[in-house]
């Protein structure tokens, strides 16, 4: 199982997004390997154009699996965002929430958001960095 950050569904949802990364990703959710939280869910709709409608969106990842975040996660949370900014690094709340639920579920995060990367070596997160396809095109 992979958790797809938003950095990802934001060129696989669009028609003009990443054409590698749409091609990467599709077997993935073509074979059920694929989950989100409803973290990046939230962070889908505030991206969302005005022809786009929140329904759609919510019923287009109705068979993706959503990864819970515990309430009691929420210590470990604060760890990390601390251990971060001792390191120098100054994820965003939103990442830090992420890579915890990722972290937690020991599931593998795909994403093309140089924070993620950062943090890697700190916490031990597994990723799937694809930045590179985003340098590609």
């Amino acid at each position: 199982m992979y958790l797809v950050d938003t950095s990802i569904w934001i060129h696989a949802l669009r028609p003009t997004g990443n054409a590698e990364i749409q091609a990467r990703l599709k077997p993935l959710i073509v074979n059920g390997q694929t989950a989100v939280t409803e973290w990046i869910l939230l962070e889908l709709m505030t991206g969302l154009v005005k022809s786009e409608q929140p329904s759609s969106l919510l019923q287009w990842f109705t068979p993706v699996p959503r990864l819970p975040f515990n309430p009691e996660w929420w210590d470990t949370a604060w760890d990390i965002a601390g251990r971060l900014r001792r390191h120098g690094e100054s994820p965003s709340a939103a990442d830090c929430l992420i890579a915890t639920t990722a972290m937690k579920h020991q599931v593998t995060l795909i994403h093309c958001d140089t924070d993620f990367e950062a943090m890697k070596p700190i916490l031990h997160l597994q990723t799937l960095d694809w930045t590179q396809c985003l340098r590609a095109s």
